[in-house]
């Protein structure tokens, strides 16, 4: 009797799944009701690892990187995968929030209780850009150049401290430029946080990639719980104070777990990450602020 194949990719196959390439063998002529019951099955089965996925970074800190670790991979969704569907929700959220965020002038008192809104008067603003053309104080001095200065930072320079009266005149186009490159500095600043972690346990037997799996989901965590404070007003709850209280709890929590720490331990290692990560956020803030003022 001649051996079964895999239909996709010709590897003999015993038993109902490849060992090749993973897919499911079975009767190309299947009857609807089958098809059916297995798009139902799939579609469930999506459902189980994505509730099992969020379920457990959200309450079970470190749980999804210390399986991760252990090598049970296959119940919940990849960490990669997971931080893309997360960053591009949050980010999407974020950038139609940018168009709202600000007002002007009269503006803000039509906004009334619509939300957090930043009132600017321009005529206040632009009077002062008029005394500094006057001789009065600059209003921006973004400092990066002298006149021992390469020309070209002078120059930089000049444009920065220009273009800070077109934020004047359209302050929401500085903001929505900023937030358009939130997702490639999160991205950027990914590896670094995992970086850290490796300082954090330099002498540990622990891989940099096994860092870099932790640092995916502790930023969805960040990112979950960003959602679920945006989503907390339509629900009429006000748990913003225990979304941050959490916020600050999880990072021990979750390196004890992953990284079978002792508490006092991981509190010192997460003390350590939390200021030299802030100090990391803090640059590349400035440096996503001074590049979207460049480019208006």
């Amino acid at each position: 009797m001649d051996q079964q194949t895999c239909r996709n990719c010709k590897t003999p196959v015993d038993g109902e799944y490849c060992s090749h390439c993973g897919q499911r063998e079975g009767h190309a002529d299947k009857r609807f009701l089958d098809l059916a019951g297995e798009i139902v099955g799939d579609v469930f089965d999506v459902d189980s690892r994505l509730w099992r996925t969020l379920t457990s970074l959200l309450f079970r800190p470190g749980k999804l990187t210390a399986e991760f670790i252990a090598g049970r991979r296959a119940r919940y969704i990849p960490p990669l995968r997971l931080y893309l569907i997360f960053s591009f929700v949050v980010f999407l959220v974020m950038a139609m929030d940018a168009s709202n965020a600000l007002v002007t002038g009269e503006d803000a008192e039509a906004a009334g209780e619509g939300g957090i809104t930043v009132a600017l008067d321009p005529n206040e603003l632009r009077d002062a850009f008029d005394e500094e053309a006057e001789g009065g104080e600059p209003m921006v001095n973004i400092g990066i150049a002298d006149e021992g200065s390469p020309q070209w930072m002078q120059d930089l320079q000049s444009r920065l401290e220009g273009n800070t009266e077109t934020v004047v005149e359209n302050p929401n186009a500085f903001v929505e430029d900023m937030v358009s490159y939130l997702p490639q500095m999160m991205f950027i600043l990914l590896p670094l946080f995992a970086l850290l972690i490796w300082l954090a346990y330099l002498f540990s037997p622990f891989h940099y990639l096994q860092h870099l799996v932790f640092a995916l989901h502790y930023h969805c965590f960040v990112y979950l719980l960003y959602m679920l404070d945006k989503l907390q007003g339509f629900a009429g709850l006000d748990i913003s104070g225990w979304l941050a209280l959490w916020l600050v709890a999880y990072l021990p929590l979750a390196l004890r777990r992953s990284y079978d720490s002792g508490f006092r331990g991981a509190v010192g290692k997460s003390l350590f990450i939390y200021v030299a990560y802030g100090i990391l956020l803090v640059q590349a803030f400035t440096g996503v602020a001074l590049i979207a003022l460049a480019l208006l």
